[in-house]
């Protein structure tokens, strides 16, 4: 649905929409968040420079999690992202991403603690937006959800 939305939003304001990275263009990023505490390491590669008004890229992401509730994460999901620069350093979009992770978690059961691990599909969807404050860095922002790891994360991008 995210996605829909912004292909309606890229079509009516295509007339005042900047040019868009060219292909080759790759970003890395990292950034911290909340819900829960935890943080991701991420790269975005332009695959297609002139898509809907807009640009895709595909990359991977690694995330983390810090113990919470005595349970802590990490995951590895390849992403593909759909963006817009509605002016040359304000870029939006939207990434969707699944993959893998493992959890570990310790509880009581009832004589001793019990550390365990298991291992799940890692799936979610992120909005965001990216400001440059140069030509090649920026603060990024993203609000979505993936489980076990931050909703809300906010950090850098740098762009090469």
């Amino acid at each position: 649905m995210m996605i829909a939305a912004m292909a309606m939003v890229s079509y009516s304001a295509s007339a005042e929409l900047e040019p868009q990275w060219s292909k080759g263009t790759m970003m890395v990023n990292a950034a911290i968040g909340v819900q829960p505490f935890g943080g991701t390491v991420s790269l975005d590669y332009v695959l297609v420079d002139e898509w809907w008004k807009g640009h895709f890229t595909v990359g991977g992401e690694f995330d983390f999690s810090v113990p919470y509730k005595h349970e802590t994460a990490i995951g590895i999901t390849p992403r593909a992202t759909y963006g817009l620069n509605i002016t040359p350093e304000f870029e939006v979009h939207v990434t969707a991403e699944t993959g893998f992770g493992i959890r570990s978690w310790q509880y009581w059961n009832g004589e001793r603690d019990v550390k365990t691990t298991d291992s799940f599909i890692l799936w979610g969807g992120f909005a965001g937006c990216r400001y440059f404050f140069t030509e090649n860095l920026a603060v990024l922002a993203e609000i979505g959800g993936e489980n076990w790891f931050p909703a809300l994360r906010a950090g850098i991008t740098y762009k090469f």
